[in-house]
């Protein structure tokens, strides 16, 4: 396995955040501060993260202001890595780690919607590289689902999640549990998360795409317990960059292999 091939890692520390700034110079600011400054140094700190994933919100979810306005995903390496990273992170009372600050922008303008530590369950097939677009669905069993949780989970895995992908034409989908919440607003971190990818995230592919999932008329109904599942937010991002873990420093050239698109 190739551990910089995006989505390809047991697990995955996602930060959701709000940027206050509108101006198109200071996004582009951020935006180059968060690649070239903010994630090298993030490596340089934790050797355990081989590969980082940047999302802008592309589709909100329709219920409301349920996802934040950027979304970072970092590929971490191992168990121990992801354990490591808690153990020196989660000090309960919210403290930002020591990064260079670019003010007024960083971190004034940040805002985090939620800092959490998701663990590979499944997939559908192995990485192809970075994909365009992700739908990202967090799911939560019904509180008193009891003994039938490993019914739910089977069914979640094995039939949901890649009829899902094969309805709505995605080209890869992972199925994560939640391992550990830094922060999450309430009611709380849901227990699951599905990351569906998109080759095309075009404007027009994602809405053609959101239309078939919601006019499907084939999903499978599933255990008693499947109907009752709640979904605290569904949410359809862009991608902004990907720069898997090389030995460069920062305001240094941008590895091979790192990919950027600005919103």
């Amino acid at each position: 396995m190739n551990a910089h091939a995006p989505f390809s890692n047991r697990f995955l520390y996602w930060i959701a955040l709000d940027f206050a700034g509108s101006d198109p110079a200071d996004v582009a600011r951020f935006n180059r501060f968060y690649d070239e400054t903010h994630v090298p140094e993030v490596f340089a700190r934790h050797p355990g993260f081989v590969a980082a994933h940047r999302y802008a919100l592309q589709v909100p979810d329709s219920r409301g202001d349920l996802g934040a306005t950027y979304l970072a995903a970092y590929e971490v390496e191992s168990e121990e890595a992801a354990d490591a990273y808690l153990a020196g992170t989660d000090t309960g009372d919210g403290t930002r780690p020591a990064y260079t600050d670019d003010p007024p922008l960083w971190p004034d303008l940040l805002t985090h919607r939620w800092r959490v530590v998701y663990e590979k369950v499944a997939e559908t097939s192995p990485s192809a590289g970075v994909p365009d677009g992700i739908y990202i669905i967090g799911i939560d069993p019904p509180a008193d689902i009891g003994d039938g949780l490993a019914e739910f989970e089977e069914f979640y895995t094995n039939v949901h999640v890649p009829e899902a992908a094969s309805i709505g034409g995605f080209s890869r989908a992972t199925r994560y549990a939640l391992r550990h919440a830094i922060e999450h607003p309430e009611p709380g971190c849901p227990r699951y998360l599905a990351v569906y990818e998109l080759a095309d995230a075009s404007d027009e592919k994602v809405l053609a795409t959101l239309r078939t999932l919601l006019k499907a008329k084939t999903w499978t109904p599933g255990p008693a317990s499947w109907p009752r599942h709640t979904t605290p937010w569904r949410l359809w991002y862009r991608n902004i960059s990907f720069t898997p873990r090389e030995p460069f420093t920062p305001g240094a050239t941008r590895p091979d292999g790192a990919t950027v698109r600005r919103p």
